[in-house]
């Protein structure tokens, strides 16, 4: 009786295949957001946000936001520092 040997191969997550993406805050307004020109793909904005209650900050995010190929209205990830009592310091784009 010979021996038989099986390989399993998985793939892992899907990666996200958003491009041209960018990231802004506004400071008077204390929101940050994100959006991705193309691809296809989940994207959200991510905010560095100094709280006023800790010596330190806190990174903040907003709510994914899917993209498809060929799409041409931009949706945009928005997160607001009020909510969270901070002051956004800085934003990028997380996919």
């Amino acid at each position: 009786m010979g021996l038989t040997t099986c390989l399993v191969v998985s793939a892992g997550p899907a990666q996200a295949a958003v491009y041209g993406c960018r990231a802004s805050f506004n400071s008077s307004d204390n929101l940050a957001q994100a959006t991705c020109d193309g691809g296809f793909g989940r994207y959200r904005v991510k905010a560095n946000c100094a709280s006023p209650n800790y010596p330190y900050s806190i990174t903040i995010y907003g709510p994914w936001k899917s993209r498809t190929s060929g799409e041409v209205n931009q949706s945009y990830s928005l997160v607001d520092g009020d909510a969270y009592n901070c002051h956004i310091t800085s934003a990028s784009t997380d996919v």
